[in-house]
């Protein structure tokens, strides 16, 4: 028989969650809209989901053609 599932997610005092940015706008504003989802309907979830994922599609398939180099490592 298996062990239970323990969520291993730390507990906090408040439900934020600290997101890093990506210094893309973009980017970082339709992952930003990732927070929201707990504010809207449960049948809002897919075109959510569906807006953020083209954001991100549209961001990767544009991807290094902004004309700004990518930072050296």
């Amino acid at each position: 028989m298996s062990e239970p599932f323990e969520d291993e997610t730390p507990e906090t005092d408040d439900d934020a969650v600290e997101r890093h940015t990506t210094g893309h706008p973009r980017i970082d504003e339709a992952l930003s809209r990732l927070d929201g989802l707990d504010d809207l309907e449960i049948t809002q979830h897919p075109e959510e989901f569906d807006a953020i994922h083209r954001v991100l599609r549209e961001s990767l398939a544009s991807a290094g053609r902004d004309g700004d180099p990518p930072d050296a490592p």
